[in-house]
């Protein structure tokens, strides 16, 4: 994969239906995505390299890596994406996070793939009628179908993350952004100078590093004001934020509002999170 720039998006807990081809560049998200092929084949071009979707099995991968469709038309899938937020620190997941931070894609069994068909469907219906009691549900779904992927599952992918500096900066910070961090803590995790770690990162990624790690901490305290009854001030600590003000301060500049005002307008909402 070259080095072009990615866009660099938060997608949130969402299922769709995409229909076309090519993607004109890579992009990159927090989310862990699952995709399945309705017919025809179809390639992405990944950090790791080239990854098969052959139809009928379910794909799951984490999206923090950039990535592009190159396939040039006739694409059917299915597809999902779940928080990074939502995984973090589950016990079950641990083994699925471990490999797909390191590179690889899991994929289901053939024999899984009208079963796969059928929850992606559903995942689908329940997440465009936005009912609270089908969002968790999907969340549940998503979390099983995950570790059994890992657990069960095959590898589309390498064993190990590439060795670019800027994609062992990426998987430092998936695995840590909720820590205290700061540049020089990244950098030293991934092996490389930290003047470097934030050069090389802007250029392949398009965005300074500190702005990654505060879109994750914002898309993870999005989740935890829509899903807990925790304090605004507690999920600002639990999404990495070390001040009240710094939390806010990230938060409006992100979302265009206050964490409070985010929490009062989904409470009057099904809307499930998208940012």
């Amino acid at each position: 994969m070259d080095d072009a720039r990615s866009d660099v998006q938060t997608l949130g807990l969402t299922a769709f239906r995409a229909v076309g081809g090519q993607m004109r560049r890579p992009h990159l998200h927090p989310e862990v995505e699952f995709n399945l092929l309705l017919s025809g084949s179809a390639r992405y071009e990944t950090a790791t390299g080239e990854l098969e979707l052959p139809p009928g099995r379910m794909l799951a991968f984490w999206g923090g890596y950039p990535h592009r469709m190159v396939t040039p038309s006739g694409i059917d899938m299915l597809g999902a994406t779940m928080p990074l937020s939502a995984v973090t620190g589950q016990p079950v997941l641990r083994r699925a996070m471990r490999r797909l931070l390191n590179g690889e894609a899991l994929m289901g069994q053939r024999r899984e793939g009208t079963s796969d068909r059928a929850l992606l469907r559903r995942w689908l219906a329940d997440l465009e009628e936005e009912v609270r009691d089908g969002v968790d549900l999907c969340l549940l779904e998503m979390t099983a179908r995950l570790a059994r992927l890992a657990g069960n599952g095959g590898s589309a992918g390498p064993s190990a993350a590439p060795s670019r500096s800027a994609d062992r900066l990426l998987a430092v910070v998936a695995a840590e952004y909720t820590e205290p961090l700061s540049i020089d803590d990244i950098a030293l995790k991934a092996g490389v100078h930290s003047t470097y770690a934030a050069k090389t990162f802007k250029e392949v990624l398009g965005m300074p590093i500190w702005g990654y790690v505060t879109r994750l901490r914002v898309a993870h305290a999005c989740r935890l004001l829509e899903s807990t009854d925790r304090t605004v001030d507690q999920i600002g600590h639990a999404s990495g934020f070390r001040s009240r003000s710094s939390f806010h301060r990230a938060f409006r500049a992100t979302v265009g509002r206050t964490p409070a005002d985010y929490r009062a307008s989904r409470a009057t909402s099904s809307s499930f999170i998208r940012a």
